[in-house]
């Protein structure tokens, strides 16, 4: 009677167990594995088999047993081997320490760069389905997106089908007086419909009504959470009492919930209560946004607005001849403008991680070359290849951990630094922080840069020759691959470090290109502050002598002050683009262009002496005197850019344009001087033709002064406020700032970009640097029998650094065949950013590639001279 199955149950029992093996881990394959397959042999040797049935059963029963004891072996052997690693690096706190800095560098700079990149290009914007939000823009040929018109906007609520409803937004600054005290803050004036369209209901009371957005309705207010808080104490029955905003009693309606401020920083929401039929088609200064239908599509509901554009232009031809609608995304209009630059700069930090893996992947693969003669033993003890790699792996990830920890601790000091330090005018910037999103990337970037420079050292584990390794001591083990590993690895290092070299060398030398353009004025010894009075109380028919009155009342006594020479005042100050109008014009005996072709031109009105206080060159003509008075013969400055180009062949002086008439019936101003070009957007913008008006002419509300002095600009601040307060306590000073100051803030985001691009590129070339120099030093080390077999024979020790040297270039010189072509793609993706440099600026590159190869010859100059040192009997001897 046999006491076991047949041969052929046997034989496809064991098939069907081998195939659950392939079907499990690899680890469980070599190891458990087997230690289970071995059980199974047994179990049928014991408890014999009679037939296929009871070799199934037997394979069920052994399977169950498996699956019930796996993971607990699993999580057995993981903390055998975590236990082992922690064990490995206490013993090389020096390894294990630079290891773990090198990749906390890599790890916290991506963290911090990608905690700036969530909370402006990834988190969505702060309104319920904000994916439905969309700015409606007018749409010109010519020109591009524009503002619309109070009429425009009227019809495009009424005649859509695409959107649930439309709002309108005017942006602008009001003065808020509580406790005696003015404050100006940043404000908005919105149709009805603004809280409905973007989802936000009020904390305290309630938003707007259609009863409020009508002319002459009663005034309301709704305060943000912030200003609530800070000037009125937060108190709760805020709602109904009465607050002054620009002279004028408004009934508070609401308080927004807090952290809402839109548009940017907006703390205070008012009614337009305007009448459309009083406003002309092109009066372009509205802000439309629009809440989509569900289950509308943006093909959709573009192409009905642009049929709305088309009917308007046939009804109005007048007026929206050549003009269209368009419809942009509201998170890709609130940060599309920083997108490049933030993905250049993640792009970078990126290639700074990857050359701190392979730095590390370097420093592992030395030390898996001193510890082969252990591996060699384990390998011997009976550890398989699937043990030792999974030990390496598990050394490997528990670095990236920590180091990610430590990056973790590095990227709350980053982020503070990018918030605080960063352009003010980057939207959402100050929202970056540590949140948990960020968290999870920082986990698994930790754990995806442990498996990427761990891999290599890895898969060589319990490769080397066991017998080779055990009897010379693992010295000389598979020494040729590990060269060219650890050559490959440094060409990669250096590629990378030479993109981004090339990328900070490209964005620095802009940087410089646009510091050294001409501003047109001078910058140095100016103090600058806004100003505006409340409309109501300088309204009446004499408001514009009542406006001139109180300006040259403040000039006047900036005059006063101890160390200053001369005091103006604008409507609107150079590179600020605040305060500006862009105008269409006309030129006396000129024909009238056709309709929506007419030329434009910023306008902007100045006091007497504002051209000479900043100090904008006379080209032609005169400045304006006191003599231009509301009463005598209008004139106007243009710049020598509307010079050139509406009067190339003519003298202008004399001639007469016109930009403010109305009904066909224009007003003409006498051209009496042509001065120099002034920057007016921005040092990295062109000029655009511009048309001046004397302040005692053309009055405004708001206005910019500009005071010159020789002495310190900080210490004029407090007499200056003191000086309008006596004049009319009613009227708050803000954006006080020195005119460097001011021209600094236009190029902040470029001057950001270079600096930070910079910084991740020094760092990029000093871990490259170190790692060329632990392989170099690594292969002297190794080299020693060489060395002094050399120089017992006679070799001089030029010859031995020309050798050491040589082979430690090379690495760099391959990583520099592979860099240039990389650095000639970011440097084409780097196209819109730059100014006054070409993408692919020979001195830039050859620059970049200079400080790589000076950098490499430095580094392996130093383990060069070393082996020079080398005793050959000691060499000799010790081999």
């Amino acid at each position: 009677m046999r006491d076991q199955g047949s041969r052929p149950h046997r034989n496809l029992a064991d098939r069907m167990f081998g195939a659950l093996l392939r079907l499990l881990p690899f680890e469980f394959r070599s190891d458990y594995g087997r230690e289970m397959a071995q059980v199974f042999r047994e179990q049928r040797r014991e408890r014999g088999s009679h037939g296929a049935a009871a070799m199934v059963r037997l394979w069920v029963e052994t399977l169950r047993d498996m699956l019930r004891t796996a993971p607990r072996a699993h999580l057995a052997m993981l903390r055998q081997d975590c236990g082992y690693a922690w064990r490995m690096m206490r013993r090389e706190k020096t390894f294990a320490l630079a290891a773990i800095l090198v990749l906390a560098l890599g790890i916290g700079g991506n963290t911090a760069i990608f905690s700036v990149v969530h909370a402006v290009l990834l988190k969505p914007l702060p309104f319920p389905e904000p994916d439905r939000l969309y700015y409606v823009w007018g749409d010109n040929t010519r020109i591009g997106h524009e503002a619309a018109s109070l009429p425009d906007f009227v019809d495009w609520r009424a005649q859509n089908t695409v959107f649930e409803d439309l709002t309108a937004i005017s942006p602008r600054n009001v003065t808020v007086a509580a406790g005696g005290e003015a404050e100006r803050v940043i404000g908005a004036r919105v149709s009805d419909s603004f809280f409905r369209v973007l989802g936000v209901r009020p904390a305290i009371g309630r938003g707007f009504t259609p009863d409020d957005d009508r002319p002459g309705a009663p005034r309301v207010v709704v305060l943000a959470d912030s200003l609530w808080r800070r000037r009125f104490g937060a108190d709760p029955a805020i709602v109904g009492r009465a607050v002054t905003i620009e002279a004028t009693p408004f009934t508070v309606a609401g308080v927004a919930p807090p952290g809402f401020a839109f548009p940017r920083a907006a703390e205070a929401w008012t009614p337009l209560a305007m009448s459309a039929q009083a406003a002309h088609r092109r009066g372009d200064f509205l802000l439309v946004i629009g809440r989509l239908k569900r289950g509308v599509s943006p093909e959709r509901a573009a192409a009905t607005m642009r049929t709305i554009g088309s009917r308007l232009e046939r009804q109005y031809p007048d007026t929206n001849t050549g003009w269209s609608v368009a419809l942009v995304p509201a998170h890709e209009q609130i940060v599309g403008r920083t997108r490049p630059a933030l993905l250049a700069l993640w792009t970078a930090v990126g290639c700074l991680l990857l050359v701190a893996c392979t730095n590390v992947a370097n420093l592992l693969l030395a030390r898996g070359a001193a510890r082969s003669r252990e591996m060699a033993i384990r390998a011997a003890l009976g550890a398989g290849r699937a043990r030792l790699f999974r030990q390496s792996m598990t050394e490997s990830i528990m670095f990236a951990l920590l180091g990610g920890g430590l990056g973790l601790a590095l990227a709350f000091w980053g982020v503070a630094l990018l918030v605080r330090f960063g352009p003010a005018d980057t939207p959402r910037l100050a929202e970056a922080g540590l949140h948990p999103q960020v968290l999870v990337f920082t986990l698994a970037i930790s754990v995806a840069t442990g498996l990427v420079f761990g891999l290599v050292p890895a898969s060589r584990a319990g490769r080397e020759t066991l017998h080779g390794d055990l009897k010379e001591g693992g010295r000389h083990g598979d020494a040729r691959s590990h060269a060219r590993l650890g050559n490959a690895l440094v060409a990669v290092q250096m590629a990378l470090s030479l993109v981004l070299l090339t990328g900070a060398g490209l964005m620095g030398r802009s940087f410089a290109e646009i510091t050294r353009v001409d501003p047109g004025f001078r910058t140095e010894g100016v103090l600058t502050f806004r100003l505006s009075p409340p409309a109501a109380a300088y309204a009446g028919d004499d408001k514009d002598q009542r406006l001139r009155g109180f300006y040259d009342q403040v000039i006047a006594r900036m005059k006063t002050l101890p160390g200053v020479r001369s005091a103006a005042a604008t409507s609107g100050l150079y590179l600020t683009g605040t305060g500006v109008a862009v105008n269409s014009f006309s030129i006396e005996g000129v024909p009238d262009p056709p309709p929506n072709q007419e030329p434009d031109a910023h306008t902007r009105s100045m006091t007497e002496g504002f051209h000479e206080t900043l100090g904008v060159p006379l080209v032609r003509g005169r400045t304006f005197r006191a003599s231009d008075v509301a009463s005598g013969p209008l004139v106007a400055i243009i710049n020598r850019t509307f010079a050139r180009r509406y009067f190339p062949n003519a003298d202008p002086i004399g001639r007469r344009v016109s930009f403010d008439g109305a009904n066909g019936h224009p007003i003409w101003r006498e051209i009496v001087g042509v001065v120099g070009d002034a920057r007016q957007d921005g040092l990295d913008q062109s000029v655009y033709p511009e048309i001046e008006t004397p302040f005692a002419q053309t009055a405004h509300l708001a206005m910019t002064v500009v005071v010159r002095s020789d002495g310190d600009l900080g210490a004029l601040v407090r007499p200056v406020r003191e000086r309008v307060r006596e004049l009319d306590a009613a009227v708050p000073l803000f954006d006080v700032q020195t005119l460097e100051a001011a021209v600094a803030d236009s190029v902040a985001t470029r001057r950001f970009s270079a600096w930070l691009l910079g910084a991740f590129a020094l760092l990029a070339l000093a871990l490259a640097a170190c790692g060329l120099y632990g392989v170099v030093a690594y292969r002297v080390a190794r080299s020693q029998q060489e060395i002094g077999v050399r120089m017992a024979l006679g070799a001089d020790p030029g010859a031995i650094v020309r050798m050491v040297i040589v082979r430690g270039m090379s690495a760099a010189l391959a990583g520099l065949a592979v860099g240039v072509p990389a650095a000639w793609v970011l440097a084409q993706y780097l196209r819109t950013l730059l100014f006054g440099v070409v993408p692919h600026d020979p001195l830039t590159f050859a620059g970049g590639a200079g400080l790589l190869l000076a950098t490499c010859l430095v580094a392996c100059y130093v383990p060069a001279r070393r082996a020079t040192r080398v005793d050959p009997l000691t060499a000799l001897r010790a081999e």
